[in-house]
């Protein structure tokens, strides 16, 4: 039976009402910087462990992102840390729900509270869950998530900006109405063939050949990927990126949400089959929060050698994830650029080194899991443990 709290928490981002779509999360993420006021002269902090879109969607503004440093246990933002980067100039603070584990705000709510800070999440990984029966996107002044192709909600590209705050959804309106553009026909019906093709013929074993090939189809404009060349490389807004979700798409996009319940209790479950058999050989595992509900889009572990544990996972057809591979993924973008410098968040660095993830999707079977999880069995010297 599906938990009630969890459709509570999905159904906050189909209110039109006080959502808005638009054809990349990350451009959800900077219509909220605009709708705030952050510009030159402001800063925003955020997590290290994250995409490297999202410092870019505040570099757009004009703004700087500051970082700071993650929970070795959690790999979400640690409170403190961003709690000791407040100076005057900071515009608003970011907490991110990494791997759909809900973060711990700690003291971040008091400071925004007592300073006229903004408090936005990212739920890009998190959709439908909830921290202590509070769905994730409620906690803050606004919230955004994704719809990229390996997300919790697949429509091949997309992201929704929500917010409880009538200010706040009053200028997003304006500001959607007035600066963003319905995309093309074209790229309309592309962006649905490839959707259907996803949903309807990914499977696990194709993982690597369709990684590989997406990532370098979309590098050199062959595809509509989730990340330009120039996206990466470049703190400069590129052309045609103030655009909306689509007319054309929004059935579409409701109907999978609709179905979002019962593919979150698989993840679930196909992420306690990991936990329950990896607990025993003492890997370190994410820390969970009982009170809260998990939507684990992909179940993270840390190795000493990531390479040639994906070199063999790549070899065997056995489908494990790398991200976030750098403070700012993926770790051939420009970091710089976003500003980011080395030494800045050390606990990042070293997770970004040496973390994998495995997957939870709908098309991993208990068979597909157990295959993982002996290929992971022959290679327990590679893991960190606790």
């Amino acid at each position: 039976m599906v938990n009630q709290t969890i459709k509570n928490s999905i159904d906050i981002w189909v209110n039109p009402a006080k959502t808005f779509t638009f054809i990349k999360g990350r451009v959800a993420l900077y219509a909220i910087l605009r709708s705030i006021g952050v510009g030159p002269g402001d800063e925003v902090l955020i997590p290290g462990f994250t995409c490297v879109v999202v410092p870019a969607a505040i570099c757009y503004t004009g703004a700087k992102p500051i970082f700071y440093d993650i929970n070795p246990n959690t790999y979400n933002g640690e409170p403190k840390e961003a709690c000791n980067k407040v100076t005057k100039k900071t515009k608003a603070i970011m907490i991110q729900h990494t791997f759909g584990v809900p973060a711990d705000c700690g003291d971040i709510l008091d400071i925004c509270q007592k300073n006229g800070i903004y408090l936005i999440e990212d739920c890009a990984h998190a959709i439908g869950a909830s921290k202590n029966t509070q769905p994730v996107g409620t906690i803050g002044d606004a919230a955004f998530c994704s719809l990229q192709w390996s997300k919790l909600v697949t429509s091949g590209l997309g992201g929704i900006a929500l917010s409880q705050n009538s200010n706040i959804t009053a200028r997003l309106k304006e500001i959607y109405i007035e600066q963003f553009k319905e995309p093309s026909i074209y790229k309309t019906t592309y962006l649905r063939i490839l959707s259907h093709f996803y949903r309807n013929y990914f499977d696990s074993k194709l993982y690597w050949p369709a990684q590989k090939t997406y990532r370098w189809a979309g590098c050199h404009g062959l595809i509509q990927g989730s990340s330009s060349r120039q996206e990466l490389q470049n703190s400069v807004i590129p052309k045609n990126y103030c655009e909306r979700f689509g007319k054309a798409r929004l059935k579409s996009l409701y109907r999978m949400l609709k179905t979002l319940p019962e593919n979150l209790l698989h993840r679930q479950r196909i992420a306690n089959l990991y936990r329950n058999h990896l607990i025993e050989y003492g890997y370190k595992l994410q820390h969970l929060d009982r009170n809260n509900i998990n939507v684990p889009l992909r179940f993270p572990l840390l190795v000493k050698h990531r390479d040639s544990l994906l070199r063999a996972a790549r070899k065997r057809r056995i489908e494990i994830g790398d991200w976030f591979n750098a403070p700012l993924h993926p770790n051939s973008c420009n970091a710089k650029r976003f500003g980011y410098r080395k030494g800045e968040c050390p606990i990042t660095e070293f997770t970004a080194r040496h973390i994998i993830n495995l997957p939870t999707h709908i098309n991993i079977s208990d068979k597909v899991a157990f295959r993982i999880m002996e290929f992971l069995n022959e290679r327990e010297h590679l893991f960190i443990r606790e």
